[in-house]
C-alpha cells in the first residue's frame, strides 16, 4: 500500500482511466492489507483500489442502507452479492468512486491514513475469478465468422443462424482467470494421411476472440425476457477466450456438440467492465435487428449490447522446459521463460456482431431455464469485414479463419505462424473510449500453451 496524491498518474497506455472503473477481486502478499483474501476492489492506472476501505471510511455513506451492505459485500470472494444489487445501486457506487478519484478534495486525497491503505501497486496484487460462475453459455453470433470459417469448407452457413442466436452450454470448471496455463488437450480424431481414428494430442490448438457478460439480475426458472429488457440482466463484460483444439473438433461435433475440443480450458479477463463504462461506445443496433426476427429478439434502439470495441491478439514465443516432479504418478511441470516481444496478427471489433448478448439472454430465457446471478454468457468468436484489414492484419477472431481465408500471417520470433505451439503466449486486448475520450480497455486475457497430461496406456 502506498501513498498516492492527487491527480493519480495514468500511464498513456493504461487502460483503466478514471471513468473506466472496472470491478474485480484480487488479493495481496501477506501483511499487505488483507494479505491472501480475496476482496474486491477497481482499477485505476498502476493501481487497485480496496473498496472495504472505502465503505469502512464512510465514503458511501450518503446512502446508508447501501453502505451497510457494502461494507460485508467487499470482503467477499467473489462480486456475485455486488452485481445482484440493483442497477441503480451499483451505478451510484460506480459514479461516486469516480468523483473522489477525480477530485483533489475527496477524502480518498485528504485522508492520508485512506491513502495509503486504500491504494495498493497492481504488481504486487493477484487477480482471481471475479465472480462464483454459475453456468457458461458460448455463443455463435458473428456472420462474418460464419461466412469465413464454412464457406472454404463448402460448408453452408445453419438454417438456424439468422433465425436466432446459435449457443451451447460449456463447462464452469475449466474457467480460468488471464495466465492461467493452457494444457495441450488430447482427444479422439483421424490424423491426416490415416484412416482411423486415435485418441491422440491436438496439434491445432486455436484461440477465439470473444466478449463475455457477466449477468446481475436474475430470470427466475419458468420465467422470460425480451432482448429490450435484458440490457438489464448484465453487470458488465470481460475479455473471453475460448480455447480450441481444431482437430479434435471436427471428428466429436456431430450429433451432439464439442466437448473436448472446447471444454479443456476457456480464459477470461479479471477486471469486470460495467455497461455503463461502455455506454459511450455504444453504436448502432444489431444487423439482426433489420430482419424479419422474432418480436422478442428485437433490442431496444440504444442499450442493444452492440459496442465499438476493438480487439487485438497477439502471440510471443517463450522457451517451455518440461520436468518430472513425481514420477509415480506420471505428473509433470512446466517453467516457462525468455521469448520474443508480442506480435500483433489478428484485429477484429466487436460492432460487427450479427447477434449481440441481450439477443442471446432473451433466447436463453425462452426456454424457460433460468438464468443466475453469476451466469457467463459469451459472445462467440468475433470477426470483422475484409476492409476493416489494418497494417496487413487480418480482420479474424481466429486462426482458424485465417488459414481457411489463406491470410499469410506475420512471423513470430523468427518463424511463420501456424496453430499455437508450446511455448506460445497468446494474448487478447480490448479497447474503447470511455465517456471523457479516454482510450481505455479490459486489460488482457492471456495464456502459454504448455504440454497437455498424457493417458496413461
Amino acid at each position: 500500500m502506498v501513498a498516492v496524491p492527487f491527480p493519480v498518474e495514468l500511464p498513456e497506455a493504461s487502460p483503466f482511466g478514471p471513468h473506466n472503473i472496472p470491478f474485480g477481486i484480487f488479493s495481496t502478499p501477506q501483511g499487505v492489507g488483507l494479505g491472501t483474501k480475496p476482496r474486491a476492489g477497481v482499477a485505476l492506472g498502476d493501481y487497485v483500489i480496496e473498496l472495504h476501505e472505502l465503505a469502512r471510511r464512510g465514503v458511501f455513506d450518503a446512502h446508508q442502507d447501501t453502505s451497510k451492505i457494502l461494507r460485508q459485500v467487499f470482503l467477499e470472494p467473489t462480486l456475485n452479492s455486488f452485481a445482484a444489487l440493483e442497477g441503480s445501486e451499483r451505478r451510484w457506487v460506480r459514479q461516486t468512486i469516480i468523483e473522489n478519484v477525480t477530485s483533489e478534495k475527496s477524502v480518498l486525497f485528504t485522508d492520508q491514513d485512506l491513502n495509503e491503505k486504500a491504494f495498493v501497486l497492481a504488481r504486487d496484487t493477484q487477480m482471481h475469478l471475479p465472480m462464483d460462475i454459475t453456468d457458461y453459455t458460448d455463443s455463435f453470433s458473428s456472420l462474418i465468422h460464419a461466412e469465413n470459417s464454412l464457406k472454404p469448407l463448402g460448408l453452408d452457413l445453419p438454417p438456424a443462424f439468422k433465425l436466432y442466436p446459435l449457443g451451447y452450454n460449456g463447462r464452469c470448471s475449466s474457467i480460468f482467470p488471464s495466465g492461467h496455463q493452457i494444457h495441450r488437450p488430447s482427444g479422439f480424431f483421424i490424423k491426416e494421411g490415416e484412416t482411423q481414428p486415435a485418441f491422440q494430442i491436438s496439434r491445432k490448438v486455436d484461440f477465439e476472440i470473444e466478449l463475455g457478460a457477466f449477468i446481475s439480475k436474475p430470470v427466475p426458472h419458468g420465467q422470460t425476457i425480451d432482448a429490450k429488457t435484458a440490457a438489464d440482466h448484465i453487470f458488465g463484460y470481460v475479455l473471453h477466450n475460448d480455447w480450441s483444439a481444431r482437430d479434435i473438433q471436427p471428428y466429436e461435433m456431430p450429433p451432439l456438440g464439442p466437448m473436448h475440443s472446447k471444454g479443456f480450458v476457456t480464459t477470461i479477463s479479471p477486471w469486470i467492465v460495467t455497461v455503463d463504462a461502455l455506454a459511450s461506445c455504444c453504436t448502432g443496433p444489431p444487423t439482426s435487428n433489420a430482419t424479419p426476427i422474432h418480436s422478442s429478439l428485437v433490442t431496444d434502439e440504444a442499450s442493444h449490447g452492440v459496442y465499438d470495441i476493438e480487439f487485438t491478439a497477439s502471440v510471443a514465443r517463450k522457451f517451455v522446459v518440461i520436468f518430472s516432479v513425481f514420477r509415480s504418478i506420471n505428473a509433470e511441470m512446466s517453467r516457462i521463460g525468455g521469448g520474443n516481444s508480442p506480435v500483433e496478427i489478428v484485429r477484429s471489433n466487436y460492432r460487427h456482431s450479427y447477434w449481440s448478448v441481450p439477443q442471446m439472454i432473451a433466447y436463453q430465457s425462452s426456454g424457460g431455464w433460468g438464468i443466475n446471478t453469476g451466469d457467463l454468457v459469451a459472445s462467440g468468436t468475433v470477426s470483422s469485414p475484409a476492409p476493416e484489414i489494418k497494417k496487413g492484419l487480418g480482420s479474424y477472431g481466429c486462426l482458424l479463419e485465417c488459414f481457411a481465408q489463406q491470410h499469410e500471417l506475420p512471423a513470430v520470433g523468427g518463424k511463420s505462424m501456424s496453430w499455437l505451439e508450446d511455448g506460445d503466449e497468446l494474448a487478447i486486448q480490448g479497447w474503447f473510449r470511455a465517456a471523457d475520450g479516454r482510450r481505455c480497455g479490459f486489460g488482457k486475457v492471456s495464456g502459454v500453451v504448455v504440454p497437455g497430461p498424457s493417458w496413461p496406456s
